[in-house]
């Protein structure tokens, strides 16, 4: 099957099942994607307006997906989920020490994925892991997509009615864009996504077939 099939059946699914207990470990995944950032650019500036911040963390965690897609057309696209399920892990393991609460039902979900992956690894089930991989790249999509536009929709009560996606919007990142040239906050959210969707889509052709 050719890339760009592959990541059209992944998109599809992760729309239909975002929000669900399935994709929970994606869901994961992209909050501790968007706290780095978050971190990162807190660590620059402290001053920043929440427009700017919102820009920036659209901009990098689209670079990371497009990194990501990228890196999937070589050799390395099978250590994808391993290593998004490690760092995942990781931080899930020094947050959990830092405030001194651990929960249960992340860390066996997680360790379960991570046993799962490794078994892949083992026998050697390329087509498989490119699959794996392509869920946790897409991830990064439903995640913006939850937070641009799912996220400031859900005031209108109309999501839950359509879709899950709504459940796992943890930041709003349209909030800052709200009235904006007397547009609505999902508008702006829309609008970025379609923007960003772009080099998304582009590069998800031509690479490894599985």
């Amino acid at each position: 099957m050719r890339s760009e099939e592959r990541a059209g059946i992944v998109a599809a699914v992760l729309l239909l099942l975002w929000g669900t207990i399935l994709t929970f470990p994606l869901h994961k995944f992209t909050v501790f994607l968007e706290g780095s950032v978050h971190s990162v650019i807190g660590g620059l500036s402290d001053e920043l307006p929440a427009v700017v911040m919102s820009l920036i963390t659209i901009v990098i965690l689209t670079a990371v997906e497009v990194g990501l897609l990228l890196l999937s057309r070589t050799r390395l696209a099978c250590y994808i989920p391993a290593a998004a399920l490690f760092l995942t892990s990781m931080h899930f393991v020094i947050r959990s020490i830092r405030y001194r609460s651990f929960d249960s039902g992340i860390g066996i979900t997680l360790a379960v994925i991570l046993i799962i992956t490794a078994l892949l690894h083992l026998f050697r089930a390329e087509r498989i892991l490119l699959w794996e991989g392509d869920f946790f790249i897409f991830a990064i999509s439903a995640h913006l997509l939850t937070s641009l536009v799912a996220a400031p929709l859900s005031s209108y009560e109309v999501m839950d009615k359509i879709i899950y996606m709504d459940h796992f919007h943890d930041t709003d990142m349209s909030v800052p864009f709200a009235g904006f040239l007397t547009l609505p906050a999902f508008v702006w959210g829309l609008f970025f996504m379609i923007i960003v969707s772009l080099p998304v889509i582009y590069y998800s052709f031509s690479r490894r077939k599985a």
